[in-house]
């Protein structure tokens, strides 16, 4: 039998580290509790760590994993015993990632990614990064062995060379500033801190109550004093509302700034290279993350950008992939094509990854002159349901809110509809939407997998229509190309021709 394999004999700890993460906010909770009512029963939950705690030494003992010529083999458990053979050809990633633990002891969590699952074929916690490099070189190796061998290129003796690996994109500290700062990511960290200053009643002793006599309550501040002055009629609702833009702008500002600290904090040194047929992202300052994306599962592209994205000339670039922790499972970050790229170096980023678009040749298409009508209904329904309340409790003053709504209605449907757009060429179909943010998703037919026509009632009282294109990968939050008010018509050319062009093509998974 080949030599086999253990993890390293510190993986029990970051076993019993992850189940602590996962209990962060319980046990946070029962100590909190515990430390104010006295030591009692609560304390005696913490116990519930000794099951996972043998689970995860008992884990580390069994796992062992080998490499045989045309596959990992992986085996685990003791009494129940489970061998795993997963060919070479069929993985399409070896992923790891690497917090400040694991560098202190010169490890990393790695995942072996096939494209058959929405999960990892096998999580190794905790590999040493020699281990992991061995693996990697290992796997590919392999591949390209398989690859080799099914183009009956092998038969001449030649040894497979590894290609030399491309840098396609590496952005700098001020690329991480601008992409923190446009993207405003730092609205979780305080929405997190806020939280558990509601929660621990940390504010309770410096902050005003909303009525003198009444029990402390966290406070919201200029908010709490301007929803005095609208609901009780009291005070200067002018001042009130002074105060609440100065404390909305202020906060715009704080989000921003931690936005930027957060993104170079993930995505330090952030590189994407291209090695063969494989996109290999780096990144990473206190957790260290390392993804493999092979170029055959792309399913489709996402350019995103918003208004501050147009200020400063950059676009955002996104992929999903079949199989792995593709679509809704995976974390958006590992999706990362750029987190952010000049606009004048996007189409030779992309030319490395779908050679059959080119961006700045797209001959967009509108959708039907109907959906304006369409869409101002629905922003007029939203406007008229928000003035209600309104309404109700302050009588006709409260209507005079549509006199802004209205014309905002106007306005957002259309330059909603004006956004909306199509294309289909030789090789792809593409759909993009939104004015604000705006999306454009391009998918290529070779990865087509369903065609959908389909009507509401709405849609057959206006002739329209709207068809959806489905590929492997795309989770529920991901920007589709779902195409809405076509005419009837155009809709079904458009969907019969999409329908054939996929079916000609030989569609592969992997």
């Amino acid at each position: 039998m080949r030599s086999e394999h253990r993890l390293h004999p510190a993986s029990f700890l970051f076993g019993i580290g992850a189940q602590l993460r996962s209990m962060a906010l319980p046990l946070i909770v029962v100590v909190f509790s515990a430390g104010s009512a006295g030591l009692g029963w609560q304390v005696w939950l913490l116990f519930a760590l000794v099951p996972y705690t043998i689970v995860a030494i008992g884990r580390t003992l069994t796992f062992r994993y080998r490499y045989d010529e045309h596959e990992l083999v992986i085996r685990t458990g003791f009494l129940f015993r489970n061998e795993r053979h997963v060919p070479y050809a069929r993985i399409q990633n070896v992923d790891c990632v690497q917090t400040v633990f694991h560098r202190l002891l010169k490890v990393v969590d790695v995942k072996v990614q096939t494209a058959g699952s929405n999960e990892p074929e096998a999580t190794m916690s905790v590999l040493r990064v020699a281990e992991f490099e061995q693996m990697r070189r290992r796997v590919f190796e392999g591949r390209r062995e398989a690859a080799l061998e099914s183009a009956a290129e092998a038969q001449a003796g030649e040894a497979p060379s590894a290609p030399q690996a491309r840098t396609l994109l590496a952005l700098s500290p001020k690329d991480l500033l601008t992409y923190g700062f446009v993207e405003g990511r730092g609205m979780v960290v305080i929405a997190a801190i806020f939280g558990l200053v509601w929660e621990f009643g940390m504010a309770d002793s410096f902050v005003p109550t909303f009525d003198s006599g009444t029990p402390p309550l966290p406070n919201r501040g200029a908010f709490r004093s301007l929803a005095r002055s609208i609901y009780s009629r009291t005070g200067d609702l002018f001042t009130s509302l002074a105060a609440a833009a100065a404390t909305i702008v202020a906060l715009l500002v704080v989000v921003r700034l931690v936005s930027m600290v957060w993104a170079m904090l993930r995505l330090h040194g952030f590189t994407l290279t291209r090695q063969g047929d494989d996109l290999r992202t780096e990144y990473g300052l206190l957790t260290r993350v390392a993804a493999t994306i092979p170029l055959r599962r792309i399913q489709t592209l996402t350019l995103r950008e918003g208004p501050l994205h147009r200020l400063v000339g950059r676009i955002s670039a996104r992929v999903d992939t079949a199989g792995g922790e593709a679509g809704q499972n995976a974390p958006p970050d590992r999706q990362w094509l750029a987190p952010i790229v000049e606009r004048r170096d996007l189409p030779g980023l992309l030319t490395q990854v779908l050679p059959v678009l080119s961006i700045d040749r797209l001959e967009w298409q509108p959708v039907h002159p109907g959906a304006l009508r369409r869409i101002l209904r629905k922003s007029l329904l939203v406007s008229l349901l928000i003035c209600l309340p309104l309404a109700r409790r302050y009588d006709w003053w409260g209507l005079s809110a549509l006199l802004v709504l209205i014309p905002w209605s106007v306005v957002n449907a259309r330059w909603s509809a004006a956004a909306l757009g199509w294309v289909v060429t030789d090789e792809l179909v593409a759909f993009r939407s939104g004015w604000f943010w705006r999306q454009t998703t391009v998918a290529p037919f070779a990865r087509v997998q369903a065609v959908t026509f389909h009507e509401s009632p709405f849609d057959r009282r206006s002739h329209m229509a709207g068809v959806r294109v489905d590929t492997a990968g795309a989770g529920d939050l991901s920007h589709r190309v779902a195409i809405p008010y076509l005419g009837r018509d155009d809709a079904q050319r458009l969907w019969r021709h999409v329908a054939h062009e996929a079916a000609r093509r030989s569609f592969r998974w992997s």
